[in-house]
């Protein structure tokens, strides 16, 4: 299962983060890292991006960059 499947409100634990190349980088310094619980807090008004909240922080990701994020629901 990928994060852009996660439903709205659900949380879930990251496995692995899969071909973003720099982005790559960028998303671990802001905490998406393998066993770490993210949550799915809400939809932009348009569906993109996406709002998390992961180690008290509030996120935005692009569908197509969640789509790389590989995740267990919890």
């Amino acid at each position: 299962m990928t994060l852009n499947e996660l439903k709205v409100g659900n949380k879930a634990k990251i496995l692995k983060i899969e071909n973003l190349g720099k982005l790559k980088k960028r998303l671990m310094d802001m905490g998406i890292t393998k066993g770490e619980v993210i949550k799915y807090q809400r939809n932009a008004p348009l569906g993109d991006p996406k709002e998390f909240i992961i180690k008290n922080t509030t996120i935005c990701i692009r569908k197509s960059d969640a789509s790389n994020i590989y995740i267990k629901e919890i």
